[in-house]
């Protein structure tokens, strides 16, 4: 009897010691588990300290913005719009917020805010380019032209760039733009440029009408009705009739071009009809 209990203690006594190994290999995994997990927080700890030290160091306070793009706006005017960011730390400088003011400008189209460590903030702009001058019409009817004493830079889109002069010379002179005809009238304008004393009106989409004024005491001498399409051809038709009109030395004229195969030209100052036919 007591050969057989022997012999079942033996049996059992390797069980017992395997379950012990096992939960000793077990509380070892587990306590290597937790040293390395607080040995890698303890240093993400020390790490996350040791940057936002770093990060407040004198070395990465703005010392500079750098500008490219700028043709139109001046440096140093949109260095003092920026002021505020001088001295500030890169790291809390919200370069999302410089974009969205850049691009509230009139004269901005594009603009990307870059950080450049350690101290320097960089900005690439793209301005808008002026594409016309637009004056507004003070008189409701239609002749002599009557401009207000304000006029208005605008862009290739139609945005007003700047209000008053001076402004780039050779852009056409447009009255009462609006976007549905805006791109007629910079496409007429092209044929224009640089003659200072024409005045593309774009009040009425039925006829599209060209005012000619003296540079000396602004005196209107002569208007142009172009009718509602075939602007640029009618306008090539004109400036054969202009050089006949120069030879007469008319210095006040209007001359008709919205019927097909004929123009209409009256002035007071000839001793033929008012109404002379061209065709």
């Amino acid at each position: 009897m007591a050969s057989k209990l022997n012999k079942r203690r033996k049996q059992t006594n390797p069980q017992r010691s395997r379950t012990k190994a096992q939960v000793k290999t077990s509380l070892k995994g587990g306590v290597r588990i937790f040293v390395v997990a607080f040995v890698f927080g303890a240093g993400l700890f020390i790490l996350t300290l040791g940057i936002e030290q770093v990060g407040t160091l004198p070395v990465f306070e703005v010392k500079e913005i750098q500008w490219i793009g700028l043709k139109h706006l001046k440096e140093k005017k949109m260095n003092k719009r920026f002021q505020s960011v001088i001295g500030k730390n890169l790291f809390e400088v919200d370069i999302a917020a410089i974009q969205k003011r850049l691009l509230a400008h009139q004269w901005i189209k594009e603009a990307t805010v870059k950080k450049r460590f350690p101290n320097r903030i960089l900005i690439v702009v793209l301005e808008r380019k002026p594409a016309s001058v637009e004056y507004e019409k003070e008189n409701t009817l239609h002749e002599p032209l009557m401009l207000s004493g304000v006029a208005y830079l605008v862009d290739q889109e139609g945005l007003t760039l700047q209000t008053g002069g001076p402004f780039p010379a050779g852009l056409p002179r447009l009255i009462n733009i609006s976007p549905e005809n805006y791109a007629e009238g910079l496409a007429l304008g092209a044929f224009m440029q640089h003659r200072a004393n024409v005045f593309i009106d774009l009040s009425e989409s039925e006829n599209l009408r060209v005012y000619f004024i003296a540079p000396e005491g602004k005196k209107q001498i002569g208007v142009l009705h172009l009718g509602r399409e075939k602007h640029q051809e009618k306008w090539q038709q004109f400036l054969n009739i202009e050089a006949d009109l120069e030879k007469r030395g008319l210095s006040s004229w209007e001359v008709d071009l919205r019927f097909s195969g004929m123009a209409i030209v009256r002035s007071e100052e000839t001793e033929r009809r008012p109404d002379t036919l061209y065709f």
